[in-house]
C-alpha cells in the first residue's frame, strides 16, 4: 500500500417590527448570547480531511441512513390529512426532544397549507392530541397548529415549519419561534408560542417579510454565532439552488450572498437540481440534507413554467436526499460518489417517489433519529400519498476511517492534551483492533505513549476512553502539540475527542 496524503477529493434581509411585541423583546435573543456556554472539547469527524495529516491503507467511507423497520411511524389517519394534490402528512417540518417527549410539526396540504403535532414517548408510535385551537370545517377538535383555512387564529399560514425552542426568553409568550413560508402573502414569516402550541404571528408589513425567498426554507438555530439561520430557494443555471440568510434578533436578516451558495455542480448529472437543503450545526461543523431534484432545467433564455416543465419532462422527478458540509455556510462540500444519504424506497413503497428530511436529526441513545416525509410518487404527478418515516445512524456515524485485514493508520493534526486519553467512537470485527501513540511535530514517539503501551480497543462502543499504561503526563512534559498516530485493523474510526 502506497503511503500518500490524506485529501478531501469532493470538491439584504428586509426588517419588520414585531405588532404586540417590544421593540426590545428580540434584543433578549442577543442577550442570550453573552450567558450561553462555551462548547466542550468537539469530537473529530473525518468530514474534515484537515484533521488528518497522512494515512496509509486506510479507507474514508462515507454511511447511509438505515431506514427503521416499523415505517412509516405517522400516517394520516384524520379527515384534515387527506388532500387532493398530496394527501397525507410529512416533513417538510420539525422534531425536538424534550425531556423524555419527541415534539413533531408535521406539514399538511388540503386546500392550503396545515401544520398538524405530534407527540411521542418512544420515538416510534406517535399520538395525535385534541388541541382545540384551530377550525376546520367547523369543529375546533383536531391537532391543527396553523391552518390556511383558519387564518384569524393565527394570523398566517406556513409552509415548511420550523420550530426553535427559546427557553433564554424572559417573556413567555415568546419561548418557541415557528419559521416558514406563508404562500398567503408570498414571503416568509415569524410566528411565536408560550408552548408550541398556540401560535401568533408577528404583524409585519405583509409585502416586506423577513427577506426575500421562494416558497421552501429551512430554519435553525446556530449555537456557535448564537443567531437564527435559514437557508432559501434560490436558483442557478442548473435549476433550483440554495441560499443562506442570519439573523441575531429573528426579525433583522442578512444574506452573506444575495444568491445561491449551493446547487448542482459539474459532477453531478444533467438532471439535477437542489429543492432545498435542511441544515444543523454539529460539532463545530454545518451538516445539510440536500434534497436533490432528478429533474432538467432549461438552458437558456428568460424563466416559465412551461419551459421549466418542459425541459423536466423526460426526467424521473423523484427527490432523494445526499449530505453536505459546511465550515461557515457559504462553501460546501458533499461526498465525491454523489451517492443518496437517504434513498427513496422500492416501487410501491410510500417513500418510493420523494423523501423530504425534517430541518435536524433528535439523538436517541447511540444513534441520531433523522425523521422524513415520504411520497409514494415523483414531483408533480397526480394524487400523491405521503406519510412519515423514520431512518437512523449511529451517533458522528457520517464517515468513517476503515481497514480491512491489512492493518493501516492515519497520524492527526496536532492536538492539546490535558490527559493520555482519547475518547473515540469506533467498532472492530472480530479479530480487529485499534491502538494509538502519540507523536511530537515531528512524528517521533513520545517516550511512553508508544502503541505497545496503548490499552488496545475491541468491540463497538460510541464513547470508548482510550488510555495508555502510564495514567498521567511527567511533570516536565508540555503535552500542548502533541500528534495521535492510531493504527486500525478490521475496524473502523468515526471520531475522536481528545482530553483538553
Amino acid at each position: 500500500m502506497n503511503r500518500r496524503s490524506f485529501l478531501s477529493t469532493s470538491g439584504s434581509g428586509l426588517a419588520v417590527a414585531a405588532a404586540g411585541l417590544s421593540a426590545n423583546g428580540w434584543s433578549e435573543l442577543a442577550a442570550a448570547r453573552k450567558n450561553t456556554a462555551s462548547p466542550k472539547a468537539r469530537r473529530r469527524l473525518f468530514l474534515d480531511a484537515s484533521i488528518v495529516e497522512e494515512q496509509e491503507g486506510l479507507a474514508r467511507r462515507f454511511h447511509a441512513l438505515e431506514k427503521h423497520p416499523a415505517n412509516p411511524v405517522l400516517i394520516a389517519d384524520r379527515p384534515w390529512e387527506t388532500g387532493k394534490a398530496v394527501s397525507g402528512p410529512y416533513l417538510y417540518g420539525t422534531v425536538l426532544q424534550e425531556g423524555a417527549r419527541l415534539r413533531m410539526w408535521y406539514q399538511l396540504i388540503n386546500r392550503g397549507n396545515h401544520i398538524g403535532y405530534a407527540e411521542s414517548d418512544d420515538g416510534i408510535h406517535w399520538t395525535k392530541p385534541d388541541l382545540g385551537l384551530i377550525d376546520f370545517e367547523g369543529s375546533r377538535s383536531n391537532n391543527l397548529g396553523i391552518s390556511a383555512g383558519d387564518r384569524e387564529a393565527t394570523g398566517g399560514e406556513c409552509h415548511n415549519p420550523g420550530v426553535i425552542h427559546c427557553p433564554w426568553q424572559a417573556n413567555p409568550e415568546r419561548r418557541y419561534a415557528l419559521f416558514g413560508f406563508d404562500t398567503g402573502v408570498g414571503h416568509p414569516r415569524v410566528a411565536f408560542s408560550p408552548d408550541g402550541l398556540r401560535w401568533r404571528y408577528a404583524l409585519d408589513a405583509g409585502k416586506d417579510g423577513l427577506f426575500r425567498s421562494s416558497d421552501v426554507v429551512n430554519f435553525f438555530w446556530d449555537p456557535d454565532h448564537r443567531r437564527f439561520t435559514a437557508t432559501w430557494k434560490t436558483k442557478n443555471r442548473r435549476g433550483r439552488a440554495v441560499g443562506v440568510a442570519w439573523s441575531e434578533d429573528g426579525l433583522h436578516w442578512t444574506k452573506p450572498v444575495d444568491g445561491p451558495v449551493f446547487g448542482a455542480d459539474d459532477l453531478d448529472p444533467d438532471a439535477t437540481q437542489i429543492y432545498g437543503m435542511p441544515a444543523f450545526a454539529y460539532e463545530g461543523l454545518y451538516l445539510g440534507q440536500p434534497w436533490i431534484y432528478h429533474a432538467r432545467y432549461f438552458k437558456d433564455g428568460p424563466y416559465s413554467v412551461a419551459k421549466m416543465h418542459d425541459a423536466q419532462r423526460d426526467s424521473s422527478r423523484h427527490i432523494d436526499v445526499q449530505l453536505a458540509w459546511s465550515w461557515d455556510l457559504v462553501n460546501w462540500t458533499r461526498t465525491p460518489e454523489r451517492s443518496p444519504f437517504l434513498p427513496c424506497g422500492p416501487a410501491g413503497a410510500f417513500d418510493a417517489g420523494m423523501v423530504f428530511t425534517a430541518r435536524a436529526p433528535v439523538r436517541i441513545g447511540d444513534r441520531l433519529f433523522f425523521y422524513y416525509g415520504g411520497c409514494d410518487k415523483a414531483h408533480d404527478e397526480k394524487r400523491i400519498k405521503a406519510a412519515i418515516g423514520l431512518a437512523t445512524l449511529r451517533v458522528d456515524g457520517f464517515c468513517s476511517m476503515s481497514a480491512g485485514t491489512d492493518e493501516g493508520w492515519l497520524i492527526t493534526r496536532r492536538e492539546a492534551l490535558r490527559t493520555p486519553r482519547l475518547t473515540i467512537n469506533a467498532r472492530t470485527t472480530k479479530g480487529g483492533h485499534i491502538a494509538a501513540e502519540l507523536l511530537d511535530r515531528d512524528n517521533r514517539i513520545v517516550p511512553g505513549f508508544s502503541r505497545k503501551e496503548c490499552r488496545m480497543f475491541q468491540g463497538d462502543a460510541i464513547e470508548h476512553e482510550l488510555r495508555w499504561r502510564n495514567e498521567a503526563f511527567p511533570n516536565s512534559m508540555d503535552s500542548s502539540d502533541l500528534k495521535i498516530r492510531f493504527w486500525l485493523q478490521d475496524a473502523e474510526l468515526f471520531s475522536y475527542r481528545a482530553a483538553a
